[in-house]
């Protein structure tokens, strides 16, 4: 796949970490999927705008360190100038890059520096280093987020390359996340805004940390053609799978990395009605604040998983519900016996952690991954400002 990237210092983190990175491709189709944040920040503005006029991209220039949210119309034109300059050097149309932020709230980039990091960038492409290029797109991040997949269609392989960043603010619609997925397979533009949608659904949009949506959330799925395997309708759910393996292996690195977090926690619901039910259960249970630290404090306290399901209100016949935390059912229609010093050691030695919830009145089920609420997470975001 010919990617190019480079990357720079240019001094927007105080850090002095790489903050700028730049990847050039040939002109390609491509998927968009942004925050509903109303609060959007410049470059999701800037990118809702390009998205609705052109098919396809050629760039996307990244700064982190600076979120350029709540930057009114001067962070705009500071968009624009990034894209413009980018698309400049590159010597191929505005309309041709995209341009993603991410970092602190509320004030202006540096330009003067952005645009020199711009330059370094551009001067130094050189062939994709997926570990590389992820570390300059992070914030509190603790490791850098990346991974690959390959793929066959009628003999012909394929290739698909991910790179995400996300530690902190993580709720749908999406998360404090961005994403970049890049595959060299041929596909129209409505195929593959039908796949990224739904891989999106199950991935970047079922997971949680902190139950807070952010301004600059973004997941683009970039597909060069340049591979002789072709996506069509008889081949797409292949590719969706695969598209899948990619997102959901970053999403869970996100979910892994929520700030001060030392657990995973697999949420399955079974039997629901809908799939909109399941997840909507799901997505419930991932956000109780006293799930979280129950799961922290390795106590496996159904009543609180419960809790959070009765909350929605969905007339749930609770005699039909099963209730597992690992292999321990915990609860089968009233409380069950079980050995609670082991159900504790098994949260206690795994970092990551099974919850499977049966509600018994359907077919449908849904997956969301969360992460447990430590003292380590009020430290972080207390200590970090706007």
């Amino acid at each position: 796949m010919n990617l190019k990237y480079g990357v720079s210092k240019a001094g927007i983190k105080p850090s002095g970490d790489y903050d700028l990175l730049i990847v050039n491709f040939p002109s390609s189709v491509y998927s968009i999927f942004m925050t509903q944040n109303s609060l959007a920040a410049a470059p999701v503005q800037y990118n809702r705008m390009i998205s609705q006029f052109q098919d396809k991209i050629s760039a996307i220039v990244i700064n982190s360190g600076n979120a350029n949210a709540a930057t009114g119309e001067e962070g705009y034109k500071n968009a624009e100038r990034m894209a413009e300059l980018t698309a400049e050097l590159l010597d191929i149309d505005d309309d041709q890059v995209l341009v993603f932020s991410t970092g602190i709230i509320g004030v202006q980039l540096p330009m003067d520096k952005v645009e020199k990091g711009i330059e370094e960038a551009v001067s130094c492409l050189k062939d994709f280093e997926m570990e590389k290029a992820a570390r300059a797109i992070m914030t509190t991040d603790s490791f850098p987020k990346f991974y690959e997949t390959k793929g066959i269609v009628d003999g012909k392989e394929f290739t698909i390359k991910g790179i995400a960043k996300g530690a902190g603010m993580i709720h749908p619609n999406m998360a404090t996340m961005l994403a970049f997925v890049f595959t060299d397979v041929k596909i129209e533009k409505e195929l593959l805004d039908r796949a990224s949608k739904i891989v999106l659904e199950r991935t970047f949009n079922s997971i949680d940390v902190d139950g807070c949506e952010s301004t600059n959330d973004s997941f683009l799925v970039v597909a060069t053609g340049e591979s002789e395997a072709e996506i069509d309708e008889e081949n797409k759910l292949y590719f969706a799978k695969k598209l899948y393996e990619v997102c959901i292996e970053l999403a869970k690195m996100i979910v892994k990395d929520g700030e001060g977090a030392t657990k995973l926690i697999q949420i399955n619901v079974h039997q629901a009605l809908t799939k909109e039910e399941a997840k909507q259960v799901a997505e419930s249970i991932a956000l109780s604040n006293l799930v979280k630290t129950a799961m922290f404090g390795n106590d496996p306290n159904w009543g609180r998983i419960l809790s959070a399901v009765g909350q929605l209100h969905l007339d749930i016949d609770f005699s039909k519900v099963k209730l597992f935390i690992g292999e321990f059912l915990l609860f089968s229609g009233e409380p069950v016996e079980f050995n609670r010093d082991e159900a504790t050691l098994y949260m206690k030695n795994n970092r990551e952690i099974t919850v499977d919830l049966f509600l018994g009145r359907g077919e449908e089920d849904w997956t969301y991954y969360t992460c447990d609420l430590t003292y380590k997470y009020v430290e972080i975001n207390a200590e970090y400002t706007t």
